[in-house]
């Protein structure tokens, strides 16, 4: 089933909560590795990575940081990876450039950022970028200061996450800006943010780039606090919405065309596969998250690793999801092991 337009995919919404693929399978990958986040005691204080085994919850590395600037749930996309290496941000000076090979991380270079606080990062093969409160950086692989920046269009300490496109690098800042920056060939900021038209007023967190699109969650409309609903912009406009019946849409990540979505206000977890012109299944509740409120993803090799809390303490989940539908299956549930954390990180298992 192919749903080209918003309007039929919004009707076809309302008629059930899933769009499933035809011929689908219950069938699940094979999975290994670990799964990452930003522990610390409290905000600005110093900060550990901290990696579980999925399967034993046992710690498979834990790397010292410096002191963070957000708690869970202000930010998305503070641990990326890509092209063998690992970018850590949500650091009160700079960011961290980890080198990844057979899932361990050693090597780290810091990206500096004039003193700013970063936020969130992204990584493709050109480089890295950096958001801080006021800016998005550029770094050249191989360099430690940005090669090219550009100003955000609110800059009001509201800035959230970074994600990138074949094209574009896109911001989003909760309130209420999905902003897209043009990228050079060198994977350069060549141009002045421009607004993504056609989006309704709302609070944007964590968003995630697949090939030309950006799909970015609505946590809550300006006009309701209650309804949320999912975009999908390319080349700097909407080209579809999702109604969703969950609650505070907030942070996304995909993988090999799937996208999923946590919602924490209904504590469930949304997925679906996103084509090259919009979702072309989606199903609102492809997991609950039973009891616990979920927060930043990432998704790798069939997995979906996420930074949650359970009754005020700390958790990282794991699920993996089938080759032909959107439903997820909890492999395991492990505590962090600090009083907070933010950020979610899947990483291969460590090759001894």
């Amino acid at each position: 089933m192919h749903l080209k337009s918003s309007s039929i995919f919004s009707a076809l919404t309302l008629l059930g909560s899933t769009l499933v693929w035809p011929g689908t399978s219950s069938a699940h990958r094979s999975f290994g590795g670990q799964v990452c986040s930003l522990g610390t005691a409290a905000v600005a204080q110093p900060a550990t990575l901290v990696c579980k085994n999925i399967l034993t919850g046992s710690t498979s590395q834990s790397i010292a940081l410096g002191p963070t600037v957000s708690a869970a749930g202000g930010i998305g996309g503070s641990l990326a990876s890509g092209a063998g290496r690992v970018l850590v941000t949500n650091q009160v000076d700079g960011a961290l450039l980890f080198k990844q090979a057979d899932g361990r991380l050693k090597s780290p270079i810091k990206l500096e950022t004039n003193g700013e606080g970063s936020l969130s990062g992204a990584l493709n093969e050109n480089g890295a970028y950096v958001l801080t409160g006021r800016l998005l950086r550029f770094f050249p692989h191989g360099q430690t200061w940005a090669g090219s920046s550009q100003q955000l269009l609110l800059g009001d300490g509201s800035a959230a996450a970074v994600t990138l496109t074949n094209r574009y690098a896109y911001v989003s800042e909760k309130n209420g800006s999905l902003e897209a920056f043009a990228l050079g060939r060198d994977g350069s900021l060549s141009g002045r943010a421009t607004q993504v038209s056609g989006i309704a007023p709302g609070t944007i967190v964590g968003i995630t780039g697949s090939r030309d699109l950006v799909v970015a969650p609505i946590a809550h409309l300006a006009t309701d606090f209650n309804l949320a609903s999912i975009t999908v912009s390319g080349a700097g406009s909407q080209v579809q919405v999702v109604p969703t019946k969950e609650r505070a849409a907030c942070w996304s990540a995909n993988d090999d065309g799937e996208v999923c979505v946590t919602n924490p206000g209904s504590m469930t977890v949304s997925c679906g596969q996103l084509g090259e012109s919009g979702f072309e299944s989606y199903t609102s509740a492809a997991a609950s998250t039973d009891g616990v409120s979920a927060f930043d993803l990432d998704m790798r090799d069939g997995l979906v690793g996420i930074q949650a809390v359970r009754a005020g303490v700390p958790v990282l989940l794991t699920y993996s999801r089938s080759d032909h539908t959107d439903f997820l299956t909890l492999v395991s549930e492990f505590p962090v092991g600090t009083t907070l954390a933010a950020g979610a990180l899947l990483l291969p298992q460590l090759s001894h």
